[in-house]
């Protein structure tokens, strides 16, 4: 009975080993049949054209496979590709292939061959990608994976979420599978949000993800750390547990500084994660440069990822100072304190006795990682730019000044309060003796405008959120007075906002009447800057329409009553020449097309001739040209935005007179872009204008004009900008 029972055992496992052989067979024979289905032992079409798409190749393929009408590789189209391709003597493939299906392995061989012979700028690679997502697409698919995010014509189906694949690619495309790979795949520097026995979510490249897990061998925390998978499974967490503290203070795409720890490497992708609140994923711009106490998670040397673990307390903001060039590296720098103050640079600590000058780059050699900070040891304590012999060449500056190497020369970024900053920009912007309500309008479009650049920190790899030109706001050319400090501390922390947002308050100097809109500038997205109105600054507005050519002339002929209708700049007429300036307005157009192609039409370097002439192609309802057309031999070229305008004017202006009667001569820019254009009989030009500046936001004169006559600043602001509240957002 023992020796039935056995032979029935056997029997029923054979049976079974043979129904799994069956099932086993069929399904191979089912996915090998399936192009939609990833396999080793054939290739499809859509992958060979794919893969065949790198460099120049892509477009000579499409119709090539549509003809052969096949599903996968074989040996017979093989022979026809490599001809085509003119490598057919110097590649070695299987001649007995005939119309079998290639097995990649096969196939994989041959195409590297292809790819040392063709692609001759190594642009095709391999990597190996854990694919965590497919995001479907019509176009193309996007595989999301450890290494970044792929587009690829490969079907969705080719990818299974959690697995490793050897892939080729091209730049961020994923061209075809070498093969799925059974090697161990890391997600690096997740955040582990939650946990479970059997579940986990975790934050990464911008995505939140839940997955099953099974037992852990080490216990579970919330945080940062590194995910292992293998054989489409999570193998191990391993959490990082080392931290730093400290508010940052620049970055780039190598290394990060760190007050009170100085430049530190990192990877290059730096994961930041808001940890207070909802945790998020954020980037690294969400950091308020020098503003945010952030923790930053360390391993092997390096910074890993960054947390923030509460707001922001804007209490500094951090200027770069520019050369008596306007460059934005000093060759040479001498710095001087009107008390002691106190020197450190690396291990280095001394104190500088009041009025003795120091040169930084000895403390500071070039290529140096170091920073060095000049901090006065007393609160009136003033830094100064000097000479050699201790000269002072600037006016003093409140806070800190670090001076740090960069590539070729050495930057200066004064890192101060927030409000002293705004105490010293009131007065290089506008006139102390400005009336108090509109030097108190002024403190308010300036804190809103720092506010915004504060925390965009467009010169964080400078360590810096602005500069101290009129590239953003010109900062302590004229040094701080009462009456700037005033508007200052009397509006403490008050901005502009629109639609919940801060506002970007634009100002200028002086009006032609009318302001403009965002229009000027040809911006994308017009409805972001619906706070920017158009409004009229005279005491009646003008009955014709200013954007019409003769309209236009009539008006601004003639003189107007306003606001800033007695300020000279409110009218002006220029004499200019533009014979013999191809060459000079040639080099303007090419540089501001380097800045913004979009904006500079149908200008080609070589083969347009002489300049034969200039006219106005379309001017805004209040009277701005949007688009002047410049007349060549060989074409027409359309310059757009009032900068572009202005600097093209400009250049060629020999005379310029203003409605008091004064005069100066050569320019390099027109006052503004309000201005008729004028040919003469000899071939020169009179441009008749009026206003100073973009014309967008608020006319600094004209809120003079209206504190004068008793509006308030509320009142003044309300007027400029549109839909606008002035709220307390800064403590």
């Amino acid at each position: 009975m023992a020796r039935k029972h056995k032979i029935r055992k056997s029997s029923i496992l054979l049976a079974f080993v043979v129904s799994a052989a069956l099932l086993f067979f069929v399904g191979r024979q089912e996915r090998d049949k399936n192009s939609n289905l990833y396999s080793m032992h054939r290739v499809a079409i859509s992958e060979v054209e794919s893969e065949l798409s790198f460099g120049t190749y892509g477009e000579v393929w499409k119709e090539f496979f549509q003809k052969s009408q096949k599903k996968f590789l074989d040996g017979e189209l093989l022979e026809q590709i490599l001809a085509r391709l003119g490598i057919d003597a110097y590649v070695q493939y299987p001649q007995t292939a005939g119309s079998e299906p290639l097995a990649r392995t096969e196939w994989n061989k041959i195409y590297a061959q292809i790819l040392d012979h063709l692609d001759m700028e190594r642009a095709v690679g391999q990597e190996q990608i854990l694919v965590m997502d497919v995001i479907k697409a019509e176009e193309s698919n996007v595989l999301v994976t450890n290494k970044g995010d792929f587009s690829t014509s490969l079907p969705a189906s080719y990818f299974e979420q959690w697995s490793t694949f050897s892939v080729f690619t091209e730049g961020n495309r994923c061209l075809g599978i070498v093969e799925e790979s059974n090697e161990e795949a890391y997600v690096s520097n997740t955040y582990l949000k939650t946990f479970s026995e059997d579940a986990i979510t975790f934050l990464y490249g911008g995505y939140a993800y839940s997955l099953k897990v099974g037992q852990m061998d080490t216990p579970l925390t919330v945080g940062v750390c590194d995910l292992v998978f293998a054989n489409g499974a999570l193998r191990a967490i391993r959490t990082k547990q080392d931290k730093i503290q400290g508010a940052l203070l620049s970055y780039d795409k190598q290394t990060i500084e760190i007050e009170g720890y100085g430049k530190i490497s990192h990877s290059g992708k730096l994961p930041v994660y808001q940890i207070y609140g909802e945790v998020t994923e954020k980037s690294i711009s969400d950091v308020v440069l020098g503003n945010m106490k952030a923790e930053y998670v360390t391993g092997d040397g390096e910074i890993c990822a960054i947390l923030i673990s509460q707001p922001a307390s804007i209490e500094n903001i951090r200027v770069m100072l520019l050369s008596q060039k306007g460059e934005t590296l000093h060759q040479d720098v001498y710095l001087s304190c009107s008390t002691q103050a106190r020197i450190v640079c690396g291990e280095r600590e001394e104190v500088l006795a009041a009025g003795v000058p120091v040169h930084p780059t000895d403390y500071v050699p070039p290529q140096s990682e170091d920073t060095f900070l000049l901090t006065p040891m007393e609160a009136q304590g003033r830094i100064f730019l000097c000479d050699q012999a201790g000269n002072a060449i600037s006016n003093g500056y409140e806070g800190i000044l670090e001076v740090r190497w960069h590539d070729t020369g050495y930057t200066l970024v004064n890192q101060l309060p927030f409000e002293a900053y705004l105490c010293a920009v009131v007065p290089s912007e506008m006139p102390s003796s400005y009336a108090p309500e509109a030097l108190r309008a002024q403190a308010i479009c300036a804190r809103s405008y720092a506010y915004i650049q504060l925390l965009r920190a467009d010169l964080a790899e400078y360590g810096a959120h602005i500069n101290d030109s009129t590239s953003y706001q010109v900062y302590n050319k004229v040094a701080a007075t009462d009456a700037s400090r005033a508007a200052v501390y009397e509006t403490a922390g008050k901005i502009l906002t629109w639609q919940g947002q801060p506002v970007e308050a634009y100002y200028f100097s002086t009006s032609m009447g009318y302001t403009d809109t965002a229009a000027v500038w040809n911006v994308e997205n017009p409805e972001s800057h619906g706070y920017l109105k158009s409004v009229c600054l005279n005491e009646a507005p003008y009955e014709g329409n200013l954007s019409k050519e003769e309209d236009f002339l009539s008006y601004i002929t003639k003189p107007t009553t306003g606001y800033d209708s007695e300020i000279k700049f409110s009218r002006w007429i220029a004499a200019a020449d533009y014979r013999g300036k191809t060459e000079q307005i040639n080099q303007i157009l090419e540089n501001r097309m380097a800045a913004s192609a979009k904006n500079i039409l149908n200008y080609k370097a070589e083969g347009m001739g002489e300049l034969l002439g200039m006219s106005v192609k379309e001017r805004s309802s209040a009277g701005t040209i949007l688009t002047l057309s410049l007349e060549y031999e060989h074409g027409e070229v359309l310059v757009k935005t009032e900068y572009n305008i202005r600097k093209v004017l400009g250049c060629g202006i020999q005379k310029m007179v203003y409605q008091d009667g004064s005069q100066t001569g050569e320019q390099s820019m027109l006052p503004s872009a309000s201005c008729a254009v004028s040919l003469q009989a000899d071939g020169t030009y009179l441009l008749f204008g009026g206003g100073y500046g973009h014309g967008l936001g608020m006319s600094q004169n004209a809120a003079n004009g209206m504190a004068k006559v008793g509006m308030k600043h509320e009142e003044i602001l309300r007027f400029f900008y549109q839909d606008v509240k002035i709220e307390q957002i800064i403590q």
